[in-house]
């Protein structure tokens, strides 16, 4: 392919030596340098060959001919179906499909891209030396660029070793991981090894980005970025953090009847053009066989649902029945009413009379939903008031009704850290070796003055006390956050999140809602004091997901008032409107759980 580029010098170039004036308007290699001085026609100035020590002048026309000269790569000629996403005079760039090599090897002469590419330019009376800039493997399907010549060939090497070529691609996974993950680990090439890489501490700098776009809690589309280009590198990674990608026999499990290659699909490439300088950015559409499944898997959320976890862990989506223990609060002994935001139902508006035993409020719960949640199983949330404000042999007695009910998958226990003494720790963690459970605690905010002022009744050193207790006995930790607490500036808020994303496995978040009977609710009705809209709240809840851990799973992002009870703010018992909001927001944002997460 011929190719020659021009330019005029400008009378600032104006008495430089040939070479510089090359090296500094086209970037010249010293290897393409030599290479065009040995061309006959390779470098002229106005028309003539000179040598690279002429001193150039203003309005001299410099041209280079960068093509090859009737050069051909000499491969086999092998006519097939290409995908042609890009081309120009300088660059073409193709979707790959699986199977297919890019170049020529033993055992595979006529069977590869290069050949392919071949028939295709000499049917236009062209010839082909083959420079691909970036290759995949032949399993690996997507976008692969090839340079149409040594000029080209030799900028976009530079802006892949420069980091500049941006490159996206699609994995199919095991597993659901966080929602946003940077993988971090070098790559190291063992020297028995000619093919398989391996994390070590010995091996080169290595860096993955990944983005979850679609998940069934079994298998996972990710959108990946890698920051660098070491050999398997995202296979390799992926494996590494426990999500390997389907059917990978190298780092995988090769017989796992999804596909039938790894799922590794390259879906963009973003680069400068090495002529015109201009942004290019093509994307390949995946191939049929990771399109299918891709097909099979619903979105995922932007951010770590507590559906997925319990999807991914339990292999199934468990139904949450409340539960009444029949306990109070330590705020409400001796006349007290508890927190100043909480109704006379201690946060137990939904859950049944405390008048029948935990087994009969169980039975009573799955007839209801027996038509609606048939062959699910259940998690025994012990919801109203303090449910370890106990001796412990009440408490054992009380869970143990839910452990025994072979229909109960876990138990969630909803308490304040100041009531987990070590007897009380102790039967949890018993009943942790019988049946799984986790434990959350009321924290509302990490700021102590502003829950002085709503009558928390312990400091946070507390509840980082209880976390630790409850993680020593490998117990999860749900913490509960609101916003809205009178008095908190938006940056209180958020440093709560921060704060509690450091400590905790789960979380649930949801507004202050006004309730009646409450202190706050007295207050309120005789003096109405300002509260977030519901915009103002989706804005907050998105800045709060991406400072929040992507590995945190995020039990609730709003609440479900009893409408009979509810003073303000009204729009929270529109629960699906504030979901769908936040989901277009964070969509809006491009962002997800985690993307800017704190150091």
């Amino acid at each position: 392919m011929e190719r020659k580029l021009y330019a005029t010098v400008s009378r600032s170039e104006s008495g430089k030596l040939l070479k510089d004036f090359l090296r500094t308007k086209w970037r010249l290699s010293a290897a393409l340098l030599i290479e065009l001085k040995n061309r006959e026609d390779g470098i002229t100035v106005n028309g003539q060959r000179v040598t690279v020590r002429y001193v150039v002048h203003s309005g001299d026309q410099v041209c280079i001919s960068v093509g090859d000269g009737g050069a051909d790569s000499g491969f086999q000629e092998t006519p097939m179906p290409l995908e042609i996403l890009y081309e120009d005079s300088d660059v073409i760039l193709l979707n790959k499909p699986p199977f297919l090599p890019v170049h020529p090897s033993k055992g595979h002469e006529k069977d590869t891209l290069a050949n392919g590419l071949t028939a295709y330019y000499h049917a236009k009376g062209e010839t082909f030396v083959s420079r691909c800039v970036l290759r995949l493997d032949a399993n690996t399907s997507g976008a692969v660029l090839f340079a149409k010549n040594a000029y080209a060939h030799d900028q976009l090497r530079r802006q892949l070793k420069d980091g500049a070529v941006q490159k996206v691609y699609h994995a199919l996974v095991h597993g659901t991981p966080p929602y946003r993950g940077v993988i971090n680990v070098p790559i190291y090439r063992p020297e028995e090894a000619t093919l398989k890489r391996i994390v070590d501490d010995g091996g080169k700098p290595s860096v993955t980005e990944y983005f979850l776009e679609k998940s069934d809690g079994t298998l996972s589309l990710l959108r990946v970025l890698p920051k660098t280009g070491r050999t398997h590198q995202i296979r390799l990674h992926l494996s590494h953090i426990g999500n390997p990608i389907v059917s990978d026999f190298l780092y995988g499990r090769e017989d796992d009847g999804i596909l039938n290659r790894h799922g590794l699909h390259c879906s963009s490439l973003s680069f400068s053009h090495p002529v015109t300088g201009k942004t290019v950015t093509v994307k390949a559409p995946l191939s049929d066989d990771m399109q299918s499944v891709s097909d099979s898997l619903p979105n995922a959320e932007r951010y770590r649902t507590l559906d997925s976890f319990l999807k991914e862990t339990y292999g199934e989506k468990l139904v949450k029945l409340s539960l009444n223990a029949g306990l109070s609060c330590p705020n409400r002994q001796n006349g007290g009413r508890g927190c100043s935001f909480c109704s006379s139902g201690g946060s137990g508006e939904f859950a049944p009379s405390s008048d029948v035993s935990v087994s009969e409020q169980l039975k009573q719960a799955k007839d209801r939903l027996s038509q609606k949640w048939r062959g699910h199983r259940y998690i025994a949330y012990f919801q109203a008031y303090t449910n370890t404000y106990a001796p412990a042999e009440r408490l054992r007695k009380l869970f143990m009704q839910a452990v025994a009910d072979p229909d109960v998958a876990l138990l969630s226990i909803a308490t304040r850290p100041d009531c987990l003494p070590d007897d009380v720790l102790e039967l949890l963690s018993d009943l942790n070796q019988i049946k799984p459970l986790w434990v959350e605690l009321g924290l509302q905010t990490a700021h102590d003055e502003t829950a002085h002022r709503f009558h928390r009744g312990y400091d946070r050193r507390v509840y980082e006390s209880a976390v630790q207790s409850l993680h020593d006995r490998k117990i999860p930790v749900i913490t509960h956050l609101i916003f809205g607490l009178p008095g908190e500036t938006r940056a209180q808020m958020l440093q709560s999140v921060s704060y509690t994303g450091k400590h905790t496995d789960g979380i649930k978040l949801q507004m202050l809602q006004v309730l009646k009977g409450s202190a706050l609710g007295e207050e309120y009705e005789k003096n109405p004091f300002p509260l977030m809209s519901r915009q103002e709240y989706v804005s907050l809840l998105c800045d709060a997901l991406s400072r929040l851990p992507p590995h945190v799973t995020v039990h609730r992002v709003t609440g479900d008032p009893p409408g009979e009870l509810l003073l303000a703010p009204l729009w929270t018992a529109d629960k699906k409107r504030v979901l769908a909001d936040l989901k277009s927001e964070l969509e809006r944002r491009n962002t997800v759980q985690g993307f800017d997460q704190e150091e």
